[in-house]
């Protein structure tokens, strides 16, 4: 990018020469300490994640370190760049080669400073996820990121072609990197981390979610966020949590909005064009717990249009104060792809969220979803269908999706590490009892409604789908009107 400052691209080792040198990884951090356990846990911390951490001394002529930066952000951003066996699971060469190019080209600037201090990566269902910490120094260049990120997955598309993978690119809509991921398919936010001397650490949940939409996490956050039942803390903490929280509603359906600024239907040349423009603002409301708890409902009522994007502790005078909880509330229909036309699916979402303290501890936030509530994507974007709880790195199975996992993640605030991982809806947990019951509701539900509605979308959510546009068009040509 000229004239912008950019990713270092020559890389820490050229390939095939391993990095692993390079880097602190927690698979080796047990090698020289005693064995704890006669048996490894392999059931349970079989699909954990390695975690990448750069070394906190630097390494001379690769990068440097600064020290003395006290404002962390955590990162994640998700992908779909091909899958296997369709829209499945992602291949493990995929999956690395989208990593390995991270961890090569991990720098940037004349000093060679680290883009991301800690990392890693998974997967839910097809879609590939990188999480990691940055700096303060880095958000400033927050190009430098999106760049490193989207040639990332350019390459994981490009394996994606060899493997002869399902949809390679597929969540990547743009032609080339424009300076900012937002808007170009990946789903991507931001965590700024709480900056404090004592106490370096902190908890953050990752949630990861496929074939559903961002309305999905609602249930999380009008759950644990708002509601006693799922978190006492509301009503017995000492801390900020049990004064409520301001939530940042975002309306996410630009057609509606469309129409409400008064496009007919049939003029569907107009009606892109206004959703193309109104996609790139935003429209949302902020609204405070628990006073405003009915006007959260009803708007949270229609879960396809509005979604809690942001929560925060509350300040003085009922003001926006911590920022604490992260959802890309984004819809792909907002997107105008090279192919000239405005993509309709649901954009796979993700979360990320402060634990403890001011904010709920992770199996308050996890609690809503022992319901297994009705979410719209599924097969073809065009369903509804239970959330299934699912541990990290799970492929989708039952008519593929929807899936969410979580995770949560030990960090150093003071020196930007991930210093381990705990898998919420991991096996051996009450999940499994959650999840047969689920696999139960789902079955019931799909064969009871089949293709009827409320089984699939309402009409105007699957309307993308061009089969089911010509089909109607076509029915349509063939109604008679009669004198009654």
């Amino acid at each position: 990018m000229p004239g912008k400052l950019s990713y270092n691209h020559t890389p820490i080792a050229p390939y095939p020469k391993p990095i692993s040198s390079f880097y602190e990884q927690t698979k080796d951090y047990l090698a020289n300490l005693p064995q704890t356990m006669l048996e490894a846990d392999t059931n349970s911390k079989s699909s954990m994640p390695n975690i990448f951490n750069v070394p906190l001394q630097g390494m001379d002529g690769v990068w440097n370190v600064k020290e003395g930066i006290k404002s962390m952000f955590v990162i994640t951003t998700k992908a779909d760049v091909g899958g296997v066996g369709g829209h499945v699971e992602v291949s493990l060469r995929t999956q690395a080669t989208v990593l390995d190019h991270v961890l090569r080209h991990n720098r940037y600037g004349d000093e060679n400073l680290p883009i991301f201090r800690s990392l890693i990566v998974t997967h839910t269902g097809d879609d590939v996820c990188i999480t990691g910490i940055v700096d303060g120094d880095v958000i400033k260049n927050r190009q430098v990121i999106d760049e490193l990120l989207w040639d990332a997955f350019k390459k994981g598309e490009e394996v994606a072609y060899i493997e002869g993978l399902y949809g390679p690119g597929q969540d990547l809509k743009a032609d080339a990197f424009s300076g900012n991921i937002r808007g170009l398919g990946p789903a991507s936010i931001t965590l700024p981390l709480p900056v404090r001397d004592m106490n370096p650490s902190q908890t953050v949940l990752l949630a990861t979610a496929d074939k559903t939409e961002p309305g999905a996490y609602n249930y999380l956050t009008t759950g644990a966020y708002l509601n006693p039942d799922y978190n006492t803390g509301l009503l017995i903490a000492e801390s900020s949590l049990s004064k409520g929280y301001i939530f940042e509603i975002m309306d996410l359906d630009t057609k509606a909005q469309a129409f409400e600024e008064g496009v007919a239907m049939t003029d569907s040349k107009k009606l892109e064009a206004v959703m193309e423009k109104l996609g790139k603002t935003e429209r949302s409301i902020l609204l405070s717990g628990p006073e405003d708890y009915y006007n959260i409902g009803a708007l949270t009522m229609a879960s396809s249009r509005f979604v809690i994007a942001k929560i925060y502790t509350k300040g003085n005078g009922g003001k926006p104060g911590q920022l604490g909880v992260v959802v890309s509330a984004e819809r792909l229909h907002n997107i105008k792809t090279s192919k000239g036309f405005t993509y309709g699916g649901k954009d796979d979402p993700i979360m990320l969220s402060l634990c403890q303290g001011d904010w709920p501890a992770p199996g308050e936030i996890t609690s809503p979803l022992v319901k297994t509530p009705l979410v719209a994507g599924d097969c073809r974007g065009s369903h509804h269908l239970n959330l299934y709880p699912m541990p990290i790195n799970s492929q989708t199975s039952y008519w593929s999706g929807p899936i969410i996992s979580v995770v949560t993640l030990s960090i150093n605030i003071h020196t930007g590490r991930i210093g381990a991982i705990s898998d919420q809806l991991g096996q051996g947990t009450p999940w499994d009892t959650y999840r047969a019951q689920a696999a139960k509701k789902m079955a019931e539900f799909r064969s009871a409604q089949g293709y009827k509605q409320p089984g699939t979308l309402p009409t105007d959510e699957i309307e993308y789908q061009p089969g089911f546009n010509r089909r109607m068009a076509e029915l349509n040509s063939r109604f008679v009107r009669k004198a009654t």
